[in-house]
């Protein structure tokens, strides 16, 4: 399965993430775009269904300080 992320973070803080909790996902800069004077960065996320949930909801939990 592959999933787009829009996201301020950088590709480098994604994959410490992804490394710290062992999720078994892929992950691709596709470029950049400016969005309302933001930089946000285009990733490509691949892997199985579960493991990108299990990612992305970790993601969430990193960047909200849980």
């Amino acid at each position: 399965m592959r999933r787009e992320l829009l996201t301020p973070i950088s590709p480098e803080e994604l994959e410490e993430i992804r490394v710290k909790i062992g999720a078994e996902v892929r992950l691709n800069l596709l470029g950049r775009i400016e969005h309302n004077g933001i930089l946000l960065n285009r990733i490509l996320i691949e892997g199985s269904t579960e493991e990108i949930k299990r990612f992305m909801e970790k993601l969430r939990l990193a960047r909200a300080g849980g």
